[in-house]
């Protein structure tokens, strides 16, 4: 699974490069989703007789993300890069997890808290987003009395965003007490560092030896056009997506509140179509402007999911693709249109830089304007405590999240970089790592550089079609009840039969947890009788076998990292030169007739 690449660059190790399944490459927590796969797909199909089965993989899926339950709700970025993508559709990897979460969720709330004994340093954590609450999660396993500063009442920081029809309440809220729960975070709410008494370097003198600033960005962005801000944002009718969300998952806009009103959401990102989404379901007459365009292989391609813009799309919202704002129009105090020319291109060589045909405008008129167009962080703390640059930007190490002006404050999560939901939990996972070695007195770099390549797709004569997506009709949508079925249980079992297990078995074993074998066969070459005629590499359907030359020989070989054990090349193999060491299948019905004699 690991091979050492010795080519390396200044200030940092060698890096280190491991073979993975593509789905595990891109998940940036590197979840183990073909083992987790292939246990679902060996569960029996009696719900009574699963179940046990199942807490089991929850057990396995928790410890390494407790936030796993939320995922299977709302990331599926995985899937992007699923082998079976192009051949019948991607594994529904988020569905599995969701399928999993659903039985889990009820005896993970039982879970008596960890026996942890906390005698090492107190560590501040900033924010109780998923960046902090990961970090504060690590920690807290790793023995650190943690401290969670939450500027508001509630933790989850932008999870509570997500449209209650994507991510019900129940869900999102036991997931967050059972892993403050479990791990026994203290956690101080309504407290904001960088307002009052509360500064980083009061942490500091408190006994805090370290401080993770993992706060998000609660700070809508303002629309701006061509580098100027658009006037007209202060008109009433006029509001942020991010605020309006915030309303509304707080209970304090009504129902039906936009019925007979024209409202329009700026914006092409999946928080945009959140907004419309739930604009639509307070039933008002929705239309979407995105500076992107609808070609999915484009560049320019509006970034949001394709789920997210299938869904708005069925609910009777209008996309207008390809439109900028370059005015917003009012009549005395109140918003009533806009003016939108057409976006010839969003992207150039220097990256995020749109042009536009101001002789192709179109006109929009509305009663309420929704400006979702991303957001930026709370600034406060990052200036008052000389966090930035000369130039206003924030300097943080990208492989260690540790602050170059301040070296026990480490940085993560939004406010470092807008990603996904897992990204910042991934910066919570580095940010804790790295507080542990700065503590520890040791190396922030050393061993932490890895590359990950992805496996070949295996060679396969047939393919399985993905399921039908499991969503209710849309015009029973019109609600705030999830609008998306999961899986039964057969249903579940035979998705996950359909992975095509892309990565080496050393990085699964799946069967020797479950009793299948002991350990991991391997295959053996042996080059004197190989006559190198190529036929094993030929019936490898994972590309393992391959041949080399040896002492003016042509012979074969076999690559570990690649290898699955499954005995083909020892089967088609004409000298008899390889063959299964280990478990092999005669010591597998041996112990079978071991039993029974039992």
């Amino acid at each position: 699974m690991w091979k050492t690449v010795s080519k390396g660059w200044a200030g940092v190790e060698p890096a280190v490069k491991q073979f993975l399944p593509p789905c595990q490459v891109r998940c940036p927590i590197n979840e183990d989703i073909q083992r987790t796969n292939v246990l679902i797909s060996l569960l029996p199909e009696d719900p009574e007789l699963a179940t046990d089965g199942i807490v089991q993989i929850g057990d396995y899926l928790y410890e390494k993300n407790p936030f796993f339950p939320v995922c299977g709700y709302v990331c599926g970025i995985c899937e992007l890069e699923c082998n079976y993508q192009s051949k019948g559709g991607a594994i529904r990897r988020r569905l599995l997890k969701r399928f999993i979460a659903d039985t889990y969720i009820y005896q993970m709330e039982k879970h008596e808290e960890y026996p942890l004994i906390k005698n090492r340093e107190n560590v501040a954590v900033v924010g109780g987003g998923p960046a902090g609450l990961m970090c504060a999660y690590d920690l807290s396993k790793r023995g650190y009395r943690v401290t969670i500063f939450e500027a508001s009442d509630r933790l989850g920081g932008a999870l509570w965003l997500i449209p209650r029809y994507r991510l019900p309440e129940k869900v999102l809220a036991s997931t967050l007490e059972t892993l403050v729960r479990l791990v026994g975070i203290d956690v101080k709410y309504n407290t904001r560092i960088g307002e009052g008494k509360w500064t980083l370097e009061k942490l500091r003198n408190d006994g805090y030896q370290a401080v993770f600033l993992a706060q998000g960005t609660p700070a809508p962005r303002t629309l701006s056009f061509g580098g100027k801000q658009v006037e007209g944002q202060d008109l009433s009718g006029v509001m942020y997506g991010q605020t309006f969300l915030y309303e509304v998952s707080h209970g304090n806009i009504k129902p039906n509140y936009f019925r007979g009103k024209k409202v329009l959401v700026i914006g092409g990102g999946n928080v945009a179509f959140d907004v419309a989404r739930t604009v639509r379901r307070l039933a008002g007459e929705t239309t979407m402007v995105c500076l992107e365009c609808e070609d999915r292989s484009s560049r320019d391609r509006v970034p949001a999911d394709w789920e997210e813009v299938r869904g708005a799309w069925e609910e009777g919202i209008r996309i207008i693709y390809s439109r900028g704002v370059s005015r917003i129009i009012g009549t005395g105090e109140r918003m009533q249109k806009v003016e939108c020319p057409r976006c010839l291109s969003v992207f150039d060589a220097k990256g995020f830089n749109p042009k536009f045909d101001m002789a192709d405008t179109l006109t929009l008129e509305g009663d309420v304007l929704i400006i979702t167009v991303g957001q930026g962080p709370d600034i406060l703390v990052l200036r008052t405590d000389g966090l930035l640059n000369e130039r206003g930007q924030l300097v943080v190490d990208p492989l260690t999240l540790q602050n170059q002006n301040k070296e026990w404050i480490f940085i993560g999560g939004d406010v470092r970089r807008i990603g996904f939901m897992v990204d910042a939990m991934k910066d919570g996972l580095t940010a804790a790592d790295s507080i542990e070695r700065y503590l520890r007195e040791l190396s922030l770099r050393e061993g932490r550089s890895r590359l990950l390549e992805s496996q070949d797709i295996p060679r396969r004569r047939h393919y399985e079609s993905e399921p039908e997506i499991l969503w209710i009709p849309p015009e029973k949508r019109m609600h705030f009840r999830l609008f998306e079925r999961g899986f039964t249980l057969p249903e579940a079992i035979d998705e996950a039969k359909r992975c095509l297990s892309c990565g080496p078995c050393i990085s699964c074993k799946a069967c020797v947890s479950v009793g299948i074998q002991k350990s991991l066969p391997a295959v053996e070459v042996n080059s004197e009788r190989c006559c190198g005629c190529g036929i094993c590499v030929s019936v490898c359907y994972y590309g393992a076998a391959q041949s080399k030359d040896v002492e003016n020989k042509r012979v074969s070989v076999t690559d570990s990292f690649k290898c699955k054990s499954c005995g083909m090349c020892v089967v088609a193999c004409p000298s008899n030169a390889r063959r299964l060491v280990g478990d092999t299948m005669d010591q597998r019905i041996e112990t079978v007739y071991s039993s029974l004699a039992q």
